[in-house]
């Protein structure tokens, strides 16, 4: 199973794309920051990162 990262400071965006993902299958993790998305990948692997361009 494919695990992806969303990074996405929106809960509503984060919300409604994990609950996509999670439907089709994929293992979801989120972060809300760049920060809190490197501390995650300290600890865990991904396949693919999912991340808002304009993150404050």
């Amino acid at each position: 199973m494919s695990h992806i990262l969303i990074v996405e400071d929106e809960s509503v965006i984060r919300a409604a794309l994990r609950r996509l993902l999670e439907r089709h299958g994929f293992q979801v993790s989120e972060a809300q920051s760049a920060e809190s998305a490197r501390e995650l990948l300290g600890k865990e692997t991904v396949d693919l990162i999912i991340a808002d361009l304009r993150l404050p």
